[in-house]
């Protein structure tokens, strides 16, 4: 579910609460990064944008490039992590000038995976291609935490989730609120 609201003319909130996926679907609750790059933009020129999030993630490179345009977006971006940023869910809550997480939420990072069917080269190709895109990944995790690259990558094998206190601490989040109660 996209939800798009202007506050004001300087402020604006939006949910990520659904999978990111190459394609958009309100029915099948999918989200891409065309739709939030076209619902931000039609908000004109707003200050300041509250990105909430309950995602487990989905498409990395739909996640990448909503990362992308968020870094590039003149508007502070602050991001709460209202349940769940995982997998590529996690990269795009890396777009905030600020994340806030209760202390009743998660994050998990891990490596990407993929499918590939063919011959033996065509599982090499595959891996070397994954090797990429695990690495522009941990880019992104290196750029908001300071994190030493080996130590993020060992994240990543691991398939690592993070309460609030573990991300505070790791610097993948900024500050942490009150546990919401669910």
């Amino acid at each position: 579910m996209w939800k798009v609201t202007a506050k004001n003319n300087s402020e604006a909130e939006i949910l990520l609460y659904d999978e990111i996926s190459e394609f958009e679907s309100e029915d099948w609750c999918l989200m891409n990064a065309k739709g939030l790059i076209n619902k931000i933009k039609a908000l004109g020129n707003v200050e300041n944008i509250t990105l909430r999030i309950n995602s487990v993630g989905g498409d990395v490179f739909e996640a990448q490039a909503m990362y992308s345009y968020l870094k590039s977006h003149t508007a502070n971006i602050t991001v709460r992590i209202d349940g769940l940023a995982a997998s590529a869910a996690s990269v795009v809550a890396m777009a905030g000038n600020k994340i806030i997480m209760p202390s009743n939420a998660l994050m998990m990072i891990h490596n990407p995976a993929g499918g590939v069917y063919g011959e033996a080269e065509d599982m090499r190709d595959t891996a070397e291609i994954l090797d990429k895109i695990r690495d522009a990944i941990a880019n992104v995790y290196i750029a908001k935490t300071g994190l030493e690259r080996e130590k993020v990558i060992a994240m990543m094998d691991s398939e690592t989730w993070l309460d609030a206190n573990e991300a505070h601490k790791l610097k993948f989040c900024d500050e942490i609120e009150e546990s919401v109660t669910v």
